[in-house]
């Protein structure tokens, strides 16, 4: 395998820079024991479901990547995607591409045809969920 393929395979695990969804940070407060939900123990949050997004696209980056290796320049890809209720992206976002066009594309492509679980309803915002996120190749 090549430097630049299995950079690209280390790199598809970095969530963006945001350490949960949104702006939905839970605060110190929320961390207390006393102020979780009665009755909701283990209930998903949008810090708990993120990972679940990268293990569902972890899952096929490899074998979905290498066929398009050479078509694709070094560089990072910013992007934001929002899930509905169903888990059905319904938004794809470049907010900043140093890598090349064919490989916004490829990633657009690839994100869209993820299944991924339903997200959490309490972390939905008018019926959707935003994630942030970053693809490199090197």
């Amino acid at each position: 395998m090549t430097k630049k393929f299995l950079s690209a395979l280390l790199l598809i695990t970095a969530l963006a820079a945001h350490p949960s969804v949104r702006g939905q940070e839970p605060s110190a407060k929320s961390k207390s024991p006393a102020k979780k939900p009665a009755g909701k123990s283990g209930a998903q949050t949008p810090a708990t479901y993120t990972p679940k997004v990268k293990a569902a696209m972890g899952k096929r980056w490899a074998t979905e990547l290498a066929p398009h290796m050479a078509e694709f320049s070094q560089g990072d890809l910013n992007v934001i995607f929002k899930l509905n209720a169903e888990g059905a992206v319904t938004e794809f976002t470049v907010l900043k591409n140093t890598s090349n066009d064919p490989f916004a594309k490829f990633c657009e492509k690839f994100v869209r045809e993820t299944p991924f679980e339903k997200p959490p309803a309490n972390a939905l915002t008018n019926g959707q969920l935003e994630i942030p996120f970053t693809f490199t190749i090197l």
